[in-house]
């Protein structure tokens, strides 16, 4: 029997996105396409190219899926309702969202949250990495919305929702060396403009930074252009290094005691759960999926203020940091695995699928 066909879009293919497409190929045939834009007035090139790929490949497939929704999921969605295929949008987190104050968040643009809105009013369903994403209250700080999360911007949305946490190898991602005594870490991705700093909370981490003089700071990501426009201060016990690719990464987060994540807004972000599987103790600020990956295992900061920080970090020096280390891994080994992630992903579908004959 051949394999179901799925056309498969998504902004940019990255590295989680790539683990999307082979955890589906063992079930489907899956086509992926990037839309591939990075200056704003390609869009319609790019919508052109999308419409050949949808024309040429969409009449003979079976399913639509989308990573995110924004621009490049509306046209395959639209396609979809019109020939009456089903359609999935992975909801991933800029797409939940509104941040006017450093314009982030698909729904803080007019347009692009135009876009994004009738994408998940044209699909046969949304799937979410974490039910904060759907709607939730927002208090970290008072400069933004108070709610967040796609119903929240999408009134009278009907489209349906299932939860699909991402999912992480515990044995690929795991501690190889001995933690370093109060060393600390974070990664931002490749920070290339002045929002992100705040965004990812590194302006928060540099500010505290000070007042540990016996602790070191690693913050991984950062760019030169970062550091010439946002970062003016370097504290002493601060090391600031560009990416880094995974294999150094696994490394540096063995040797770090605790790894902080203070963004605005996270879907459910990828490093944390890689950090906590290689024994790192979460600080993370108490903002969407955040607090309930960490459940436990770690210290939430409620509010973006230095002086708060500041107390939860000296609560975290003081705590039983072997018992932490232990359950952090234990946290992301027990409920947030690949296979998990795969086996939900494939049987959504399937039975999307299932329902449509």
């Amino acid at each position: 029997m051949s394999k179901r066909k799925i056309l498969f879009f998504y902004p940019h293919l990255s590295t989680f996105i790539r683990n999307d497409e082979i955890i589906l190929s063992e079930r489907f045939n899956v086509k992926g396409f990037s839309f591939g834009i990075k200056q704003k007035w390609l869009t319609p090139l790019a919508f052109l190219k999308q419409s050949f790929i949808l024309l040429r490949y969409g009449w003979t497939s079976d399913f639509i899926l989308c990573k995110f929704s924004a621009y490049h999921s509306f046209f395959p969605c639209l396609f979809a309702r019109l020939i009456g295929k089903p359609s999935l949008i992975m909801a991933g987190g800029m797409d939940t969202v509104s941040f006017p104050s450093i314009r982030y968040g698909n729904f803080s643009r007019e347009l692009l949250g135009t876009f994004t809105r009738w994408s998940y009013m044209l699909a046969s369903r949304i799937s979410p990495n974490h039910q904060t994403l759907i709607r939730s209250d927002y208090t970290y700080t008072k400069d933004c919305y108070p709610a967040q999360g796609i119903l929240n911007f999408c009134p009278g949305l009907k489209t349906p929702f299932t939860v699909i946490h991402n999912g992480f190898e515990p044995d690929k991602w795991k501690r190889v060396s001995k933690k370093k005594e109060n060393a600390f870490i974070t990664v931002s991705g490749n920070l290339e403009y002045p929002f992100q700093v705040q965004l990812k909370g590194i302006d928060l981490i540099l500010s505290a930074a000070p007042l540990f003089p016996s602790c070191t700071f690693t913050i991984i990501g950062i760019t030169k252009k970062i550091i010439n426009d946002s970062i003016k201060t370097i504290p002493k016990n601060v090391l600031l290094l560009p990416p880094v690719p995974n294999e150094k990464l696994i490394e540096y987060f063995s040797e770090s005691e605790f790894y902080m994540q203070l963004s605005l807004a996270e879907g459910f972000p990828n490093a944390l759960c890689e950090a906590m599987l290689c024994e790192c103790i979460p600080i993370v600020s108490g903002v969407f999926s955040m607090p309930d990956i960490v459940s436990g295992s770690g210290f939430i900061v409620r509010e973006r203020n230095t002086a708060l920080l500041a107390k939860v970090i000296e609560e975290a020096l003081g705590s039983d940091k072997k018992l932490l280390q232990e359950k952090a891994r234990r946290r992301i080994q027990e409920n947030y695995t690949l296979e998990k992630r795969k086996t939900a992903l494939q049987d959504l579908i399937t039975s999307m699928l299932s329902l449509n004959k």
